[in-house]
């Protein structure tokens, strides 16, 4: 019988993969891991089996839950003259240029597959076989590549050309071994028949093909031949990890967010927090850009003194920060999300990234392996001073909100360092500002790193030229860079639902059963 519900993901296949299986009966947690097979398969630079990331899970009757399969660091080093890790120029829009790091080097150990199983065996109704069946058909029947993954691999074109195998994917067909590497193009039927096979093989194994059998073991020979850390002991040792999420308070719900050691849902519930204290005026108002814009800034400043810690939310600390905002009149990569919400009151929201890629594929697999290692963003102590065997942080904040009407949101975005500004903004349009999802995520945003003041076209000029922030760059128009929050909601009675997949990153959303006006 088929499940109402609701499904908001970053590419039409993914969001139809879960579709079809609350068409098939399956509950929210059946949708999300069909989503996220396919979200590997649609956007193969966001999200991987190589990669590593986060479910924020909320069954029915139960208190919320957060999975953490994010990558970890290998449990032991080689010397660095043995490694494969090189430098590559990435460049975004407008011709702006940032370092990453390829090779098997760079690659930390994965964790989705492990997630993947590990929700499945919790949460899930249906066979995984079952499940993992339109990333399979999508696979090996290929995908027609739209505009905005084009654009995506365009950004890491120099990462996507890195090794052989990763060219024979990416590569126009006749040309993927010509010396000067040329992409496919938008249009393009892409087909990763490698792919569909590891997919069909891990339904059938398990999470132990991966870990402990035939793929695992290409992976650890690859890896110890060219030149990388992961060995046949990283794979054994890697475990889901379920933690108690962060529970902040709103002015008409609760947010439940990621905790340490992930960075991103500790900074939201700082903003969050300090926003719940001061004034913010009506939105885009002067009050408004002033407090966000400050907020903002303070959550950089307090990533850059605490981290990832804890005692970020203590009354101590927020009122010290609060005072940097005061009352008076005033004058981060590649990564994608899924949300799904269901009639029974089963919420999920699924974040994912592959960092930039490693231009690493397992052999014989199509499965692009994380360039974690090679992010200068989670190096902070610089690249290979990682302690070992330890979960790496990251700014993913899957996210519920748990509305005192008893509506339920589910929600998350891409979008690196900006995320802590995107959820924040997001959250408080809907708890704040009494905004409709489809408005909460429209609504124009700010982003603040440093001192640098980024602002989407849609605010007043005349206002932000009175911004403490001077320092600004305004925007011609919408971007990836503000990030991309796709989310789902349901109504208390199970009965109406309504999502929003974010137009900045080129969002889908399917709406099973009523919605409402």
């Amino acid at each position: 019988m088929k499940t109402h519900g609701a499904v908001a993901a970053g590419h039409e296949v993914t969001a139809q993969a879960a579709a079809r299986v609350l068409d098939d009966g399956g509950n929210a947690f059946d949708a999300v891991i069909a989503a996220m097979w396919a979200s590997c398969v649609a956007e193969p630079v966001l999200a991987s089996l190589g990669g590593g990331g986060f479910v924020m899970a909320r069954p029915a009757g139960e208190p919320p839950r957060l999975y953490d399969f994010f990558v970890e660091t290998p449990l032991d080093k080689r010397g660095r003259e043995e490694l494969e890790f090189e430098s590559r120029m990435a460049t975004f829009a407008g011709g702006v240029t940032q370092e990453f790091h390829g090779g098997y080097g760079s690659a930390a150990t994965p964790g989705v597959v492990a997630g993947l199983f590990r929700l499945h065996d919790d949460l899930a109704g249906l066979p995984m076989v079952q499940l993992a069946e339109p990333a399979i058909a999508a696979a090996r029947d290929g995908i027609e590549l739209n505009a905005f993954q084009r654009y995506v691999m365009g950004i890491v074109e120099p990462l996507l050309g890195f090794s052989p195998e990763s060219r024979a994917i990416f590569g126009k067909a006749g040309h993927q071994h010509d010396a000067e590497f040329s992409l496919i193009d938008e249009g393009t039927l892409h087909k990763q028949p490698d792919l569909a096979s590891a997919i069909d093989y891990l339904a059938q194994t398990g999470a132990d093909g991966f870990y402990r059998g035939d793929l695992g073991r290409a992976l650890v020979d690859a890896s110890t031949t060219c030149g990388g850390y992961l060995t046949d002991a990283d794979l054994a040792s890697y475990r889901v990890l379920v933690r108690d999420p962060l529970l902040v308070g709103g002015r008409k719900g609760r947010f439940v967010l990621n905790p340490p050691p992930a960075s991103g849902g500790v900074l939201v519930g700082f903003g969050l927090k300090l926003a719940r204290q001061v004034g913010l005026g009506s939105f885009g108002s002067e009050r408004y850009l002033e407090a966000v814009s400050r907020i903002l800034h303070a959550t950089g400043l307090v990533r850059g003194e605490y981290g990832a810690s804890p005692a970020i939310l203590s009354d101590e600390l927020c009122e010290r920060y609060q005072s940097l905002i005061g009352e008076r009149p005033l004058s981060q990569r590649g990564t994608t999300h899924i949300s799904v919400v269901d009639q029974h009151g089963n919420l999920a929201a699924a974040t994912l990234s592959n960092g930039s890629s490693s231009g690493r594929v397992v052999p014989k697999t199509g499965i692009m392996m994380n360039n974690m290692l090679g992010e200068a963003d989670l190096s902070t102590e610089g690249f290979h001073n990682w302690p070992c065997g330890v979960r790496m942080t990251s700014m993913m904040t899957p996210a519920l909100y748990l509305g005192a009407d008893g509506s339920s949101v589910a929600l998350g975005s891409g979008g690196s360092s900006r995320i802590r500004s995107t959820m924040l903004q997001v959250m408080l349009n809907i708890d704040a500002f009494d905004m409709t999802l489809h408005g909460a995520v429209a609504a124009p945003r700010l982003h603040v790193e440093d001192d640098l003041l980024s602002v989407e076209p849609g605010f007043d000029t005349a206002l932000l030229d009175g911004l403490s922030l001077e320092n600004q760059q305004r925007w011609d128009t919408e971007d990836m860079f503000f990030g991309g929050v796709h989310a789902a909601k349901v109504s208390a009675d199970g009965n109406k639902f309504s999502a929003v997949g974010d137009a900045r990153r080129n969002g889908h959303h399917i709406i099973l059963g009523s919605e409402p006006s």
